[in-house]
Parts: structure tokens; sequence; C-alpha cells
């Protein structure tokens, strides 16, 4: 049984020009990924990791870095990151666009997460990682 109180989520800030297709999948993928996995198995550090992945042209103002906001006070890890190739996501199919999601969203695990003390990355990692190919979403 998952602790409900601990959310793991996938969010999305994109430009008109990205296909809504390649963002209808993110609330699914975020109630699938926080049914099955609980966090809390990790460490008491955080009560909910969320990837917002962004999906903007480069030139569109404001153009945003990655970054990553750790609200401590509500125990809130936010990794803000850029899809990696805008033309290549706004014209994927959906379930390109689905794999292009979870590999940055594993990317964020090892870029952001790998430097919290008292929490439990690479187990993380690993775990969501066999749930994405699971699911056939990525593949090794």
């Amino acid at each position: 049984m998952v602790n409900t109180q601990f959310k793991l989520g996938i969010s999305a800030m994109i430009d008109m020009n990205v296909s809504e297709k390649n963002i209808d999948f993110t609330y699914e993928m975020s109630k699938y990924i926080s049914e099955n996995i609980d966090i809390s198995i990790y460490g008491t550090k955080f009560q909910q990791i969320c990837l917002i992945f962004m999906a903007m042209k480069p030139t569109t103002p404001p153009f945003r870095p990655d970054k990553k906001i750790y609200r401590w006070k509500h125990k809130i890890f936010d990794m803000y990151m850029n899809v990696p190739d805008y033309e290549k996501f706004r014209s994927a199919t959906k379930s390109e666009a689905l794999k292009i999601v979870a590999e940055l969203y594993l990317t964020g695990i090892k870029k952001y997460l790998s430097k919290q003390k008292d929490f439990k990355h690479e187990l993380f990692y690993k775990d969501v990682k066999k749930l994405f190919e699971k699911e056939d979403i990525i593949t090794t």
C-alpha cells in the first residue's frame, strides 16, 4: 500500500506550438507513479517530488533555465527541466513525448536528487526506471 501523504508528480509549462497530445498524459503519469512508488521509503526529507517539464522555444521570452526548488518547510522538491530538443518534442507522437518526459524525470533524479542528503536517490532512481520499463515507456 502506497502512503498517500507522499506524492510524486509531473506537470508542464508549454508554449502554444506544442500539441495538447504531448502533455495530456501528465495527470495519468503522475497518478500512476504515485500509486506505484512510495517515496516515504527513500527517506522522510520529501513529501512531494515533482518534475515540471518545460517545452518552450529557447527564443521565447521568458526562457527559463533548468533549476530545482526545495521548499523545505513543506517538504516539496520541484525540478524544472527543459525538454532537450524542443522541435523533436513538439512533433513527437504521444508515446514519443511520454518517453522524452520519462527520461527527463530520470535525468532530474540524477542531476538534483543525487545531491540531497538523507534521501536514497539511487534506489529511487532504480525503482522509477524499473516502473517506466515495466510499462514499456522506456527500454534499456
